[in-house]
């Protein structure tokens, strides 16, 4: 969820950059800055991309596809961009307002739920909060259960390593490629991991 909200000042505005159909060098250079801005994150599953990983350009409203504009843009994993529920979510109210290109927005309405490990609407009346979670698949239950299983091998290791705060931090900076679901290692381990996001 750290990685959906988007800025005035994104180097694809800079470069006036468009996705457009076949123009693969075009399309490579929007991917590659949209990583660099999400920090090798999966927008959508939050998992830390490497280099060999499959990832692509969505395109959140796919209706407007190749019409569209970097607020229409996140970098993904192929399977994150297969699982969204295009047609059953088409014409849903968060297309339009957007609350989700606002991070502070997106978590005051939004947030993880360390007992159980899966994203909520905080309010359960917010419908809309209710659908994006749904049609961007924060709880699907591949994902749920990798990202639980990642966390608790953390925890394990951390804890048979006799790691404190700092000793975390440090291998974070060591191993990036086990920041996946950074939302959740910050809540489960209690750690600012702030430095890996902003």
């Amino acid at each position: 969820m750290k990685f959906l909200g988007k800025t005035p000042s994104s180097k694809i505005l800079q470069e006036e950059l468009t996705y457009k159909q076949g123009q693969t060098g075009n399309n490579r250079r929007i991917k590659e800055l949209l990583l660099e801005e999400q920090k090798n994150f999966c927008a959508y599953t939050e998992k830390y991309l490497q280099g060999l990983d499959s990832s692509e350009v969505e395109h959140f409203d796919s209706s407007i596809k190749y019409s569209d504009d970097y607020y229409n843009y996140y970098a993904v994993t192929r399977a994150a961009n297969q699982y969204k529920k295009d047609e059953d979510y088409s014409g849903s109210s968060f297309f339009e307002t957007l609350f989700f290109h606002d991070t502070e927005d997106l978590s005051t309405r939004i947030k993880y739920i360390k007992e159980e490990g899966v994203y909520e609407e905080v309010d359960e009346s917010d419908q809309e909060a209710i659908d994006f979670i749904d049609f961007l698949g924060f709880n699907h239950p591949v994902l749920f259960e990798q990202r639980r299983r990642h966390i608790k091998r953390l925890k394990r290791n951390f804890k048979d390593a006799g790691y404190d705060d700092n000793d975390c931090l440090q291998y974070f900076r060591d191993y990036n490629e086990d920041l996946n679901f950074i939302t959740a290692i910050e809540s489960e381990l209690r750690l600012d991991l702030s430095e890996f996001y902003l």
